[in-house]
């Protein structure tokens, strides 16, 4: 039976098909006992069911503020723990995140009067994974580390007014103060993201050098865990093995007996061990696979609507994008719709501007995004550009959906005049070219941690962001975010993130195309799947029954 939410597409079916082949050998390196932790019909001593899942990417690293893949970013959530997290509200097999948060190592916090201090109380008997006591000192040291560290994450608290390692103390082991230049909706979401969660103070100086002083490579391959999970086992080229946590805050939390990531990086091979029995949940398979799945018997497609946000960005210091006329005729020749069911089988939707319809304070009045050939070639005629021109336009070579989208641009782009070559690049020549600003077209992605639309905006097109990879610069643009990020009152913050994705649509210096579904596969009987405003799988509430 399909639902028929306009928010979910999800089709459940009956009785598990047999299993085809045998266990999945799990190869790992020594890091502990895993017993317990492999294959998919494997349990506790208790009898909770553990998890063997494969994702979209492997897990290249640990550390949770540093720069690694989508796997590892479900991963290192696993492995550390924030002052606070948000409450999740339950529609059959997920739940989603809110704007509402609960204590998590804090039991209680308070916000001063005027908005510019938090003060955090932590809970009693607190441990890491090793059993060290966790106290307000490791707070410090890890939001510290945050704004001085190695990691890409140091942006984060002085965008939401934060700057200074100063103002984060501790007055005694169990109380945390959190003192900020502005108020900020978006400070309370940064606080419960992992980037802010919890390392070992003791561990990190024990493992720091005089050139790494954060201990950043011991925290690449090890975790001394505040989180729901430990590492059991870790081969960054096989399997990350993960049990639980014994001096996790919650056990009851914790709703499994352990989970097994298992790196597969060939998607049809993903598929058919799920199809065998062999993994129990699967991201990242071909999409054309996943709706041949919806008529198959014992898997469950979950596909929810998402803010990620795929978008053709511009060189924007360049002729002829440093025309936004040029820019704007491009975004009315993209098939948005045709992008949409040809290349993404319907797992995804047309854009609907920098800030998706589904992320608070959307405007419909700023502009839509329809094809629109006749308006494309117009906007070229206002450019003196009547003739076309040509480019070329860059993709990840590893993305195959970015593959089939770019021939459909150039296919489009071809009727209003314009000669597009395509070009892939392997992934680290791709990010090395953004970096640059070299690339004069290219298809990228972005997601905005903590669904806010400030944080989106600056961070496509504020002037200083290092995600901007556009060279668009605007002062009025930045002048309205930095004012919306620091305004509390939501209608004032609804009028001033209006007014921004108005400038961002006039000048169009990247074209949002389409937001791709936060997409799963299961087995029958898996459930519980949890997703936080990073959009990140909550390992510790999936289920198997």
């Amino acid at each position: 039976m399909r639902s028929t939410s306009p928010r979910r597409r999800r089709r459940t079916l009956g009785a598990s098909a047999a299993v085809l082949v045998g266990a999945l050998a799990l190869t790992s390196c020594a890091g502990g006992d895993d017993s317990g932790t492999t294959g998919t019909g494997s349990s506790t001593a208790d009898g909770t069911a553990s998890l063997v899942i494969s994702l979209d990417s492997s897990v290249d690293l640990l550390d949770a503020q540093a720069w690694r893949t989508p796997a590892a970013m479900v991963a290192t959530g696993s492995l550390v723990e924030q002052l606070i997290e948000q409450t999740y509200t339950t529609d059959g097999l997920v739940s989603t995140g809110t704007t509402e948060f609960e204590g998590a190592l804090a039991e209680s916090w308070e916000t001063s009067e005027d908005g510019l201090t938090t003060t955090f109380h932590l809970r009693d008997g607190l441990a890491f994974a090793d059993g060290t006591p966790l106290t307000a000192q490791d707070v410090v040291w890890s939001y510290q580390r945050s704004l001085l560290g190695p990691g890409y994450v140091k942006a984060l608290l002085p965008f939401a007014g934060v700057a200074d390692a100063s103002a984060v103390t501790a007055p005694d082991d169990s109380t945390v103060v959190v003192t900020s230049s502005f108020a900020s909706p978006l400070l309370a979401k940064l606080e419960a993201m992992q980037p802010l969660g919890v390392f070992s103070q003791a561990t990190g100086e024990a493992n720091a050098t005089d050139d790494d002083p954060w201990a950043g490579d011991w925290f690449r391959e090890n975790a001394n865990s505040s989180g729901p999970y430990t590492v059991a086992s870790y081969d960054p080229t096989q399997s990350l093995v993960l049990e639980p946590n014994e001096h996790y805050y919650d056990a009851d939390k914790i709703k499994n007996g352990g989970v097994t990531i298992q790196f597969v990086s060939d998607p049809s091979q993903r598929a058919l061990l799920l199809r065998s029995g062999e993994i129990d949940l699967a991201q990242g398979i071909p999409l054309d696979q996943v709706a041949q799945m919806e008529d198959e018997d014992g898997l469950t497609v979950v596909s929810e609507d998402s803010n990620r946000l795929e978008y053709l960005g511009f060189n924007t210091s360049e002729a002829p994008f440093d025309d936004p006329l040029v820019r704007q005729a491009v975004a009315k020749a993209v098939p948005y719709s045709a992008l949409v069911d040809q290349v993404l089988y319907g797992y995804a939707n047309p854009a609907t501007g920098v800030v998706p319809a589904s992320m608070d304070t959307h405007s419909d009045q700023a502009g839509d995004f329809t094809e629109d050939l006749d308006a494309a070639r117009d906007l070229l005629d206002q450019a003196g550009m009547s003739d076309g021109f040509s480019s070329t336009l860059y993709y990840k070579q590893s993305n195959a959906v970015e593959a089939a989208a770019a021939v459909l641009v150039q296919a489009n782009l071809k009727e209003i005049g314009v000669d597009i070559d395509l070009k892939p690049l392997t992934d680290a020549d791709f990010t090395a070219q953004t970096n640059a600003r070299s690339l004069p077209m290219y298809l990228n992605n972005f997601l905005g941690w903590g669904a806010d639309p400030f944080y989106q905006m600056y961070y496509l097109a504020g002037s200083a962001a290092g995600t901007n990879f556009t060279s668009y610069a605007n002062p009025e643009l930045d002048a309205l975010l930095q004012s919306g990020v620091a305004t509390t009152d939501e209608a004032e913050r609804a009028e001033i993130s209006a007014e921004a994705q108005q400038v961002i649509y006039d000048d169009m210096p990247f074209i949002p195309v389409y937001n791709p579904n936060w997409t799963f596969v299961v087995r029958d009987g898996v459930s519980g799947l949890t997703r936080d405003n990073t959009e990140q799988l909550r390992l510790q509430y999936l289920t198997k029954s």
